[in-house]
């Protein structure tokens, strides 16, 4: 129950070195045990004979012994924060609620396999504790265990908790997977981007094509607000199909664009959860730099 699946197991990487004194697999701010050379450091500063650079000692006008300091790699602390509002309890071609849970496994096991802290925090109307789980080094199994609670958990009202989730965040710099469909005003996701920038964000839009691409082209349907409860009838032909696309597609342009002000490059999900997207999305780029 607790081996890591290397099938889900995806490598990520930060654009700044990481501070933290724990040892990890991240490129650190502090001297320590590492192979990358960092500076010269006097012997009694960092008394340590087996270290002595005789070359940069003969050279020091203060005729003092010089040792090599090496860079330490260091661990980083990942979170994935989840909108657990109605909305995202869509079915269509992929059940949302199953999307989030495989995307919770498998950042959790990438996690665990870079040697990183993980936690996870839910967001609907209420913060609950069962949805909330502090960075930690632990085992897969534990994430399992949540993924199956959330996709048999019903999911309700608005995902209020976003607005205010950069309080549980530490202040040193941390990796956060953003997961959400982001249906909320640009000016609530503008607040919510400009909370969160002193961190590494990558935000996962997860939407459906069912919800529009998926529409048949003739016909009557009667739709509902998941969140609000509020319904409406349509009567759908072609023109208004094509409209609701061509909506989407300028959704999309709109949070790429406003995300990239902030330094994030967004990653959408519209089949569903794969690794191999995330690992092509970290062999384009480099999260904090766009």
């Amino acid at each position: 129950m607790n081996a890591i699946d290397k099938n889900q197991l995806f490598n990520y990487r930060v654009s700044a070195r990481v501070y933290s004194a724990f040892p990890g697999a991240h490129a650190g701010q502090i001297v320590g045990t590492g192979h990358l050379f960092k500076r010269h450091m006097p012997l009694i500063a960092r008394p340590d004979p087996r270290r002595i650079d005789l070359r940069a000692s003969v050279l020091d006008p203060f005729e003092q012994y010089k040792v090599r300091v090496f860079q330490q790699p260091s661990q980083l602390t990942v979170y994935l924060i989840a909108d657990l509002s109605a909305s995202m309890s869509f079915h269509g071609n992929s059940s949302k609620q199953q999307v989030i849970a495989d995307c919770l496994v498998s950042v959790a096991e990438s996690a665990a396999y870079a040697g990183d802290r993980f936690g996870f925090i839910g967001c609907s109307d209420s913060r609950e504790s069962s949805y909330v789980i502090e960075p930690q080094l632990t085992s897969p199994g534990r994430f399992r265990q949540l993924a199956g609670k959330l996709c048999q958990s019903p999911l309700q009202g608005r995902a209020d908790e976003l607005q205010r989730v950069a309080a549980y965040l530490p202040r040193q710099p941390a990796l956060v997977f953003l997961l959400s469909d982001f249906y909320l005003s640009v000016a609530r996701i503008e607040q919510l981007a400009h909370s969160l920038q002193q961190h590494f964000i990558v935000p996962l839009v997860l939407w459906d094509k069912q919800e529009y691409a998926g529409l048949p082209e003739w016909g009557s349907m009667r739709l509902q607000d998941m969140e609000t409860g509020r319904q409406r009838t349509l009567f759908l032909r072609p023109a208004l199909k094509q409209k609701i696309i061509s909506a989407f597609l300028q959704r999309k342009k709109e949070l790429q664009q406003l995300f990239r002000r902030f330094g994030y490059e967004p990653l959408f999900l519209e089949d569903g959860y794969h690794a191999p997207a995330m690992e092509q999305y970290f062999s384009q780029y480099l999260v904090g730099t766009v």
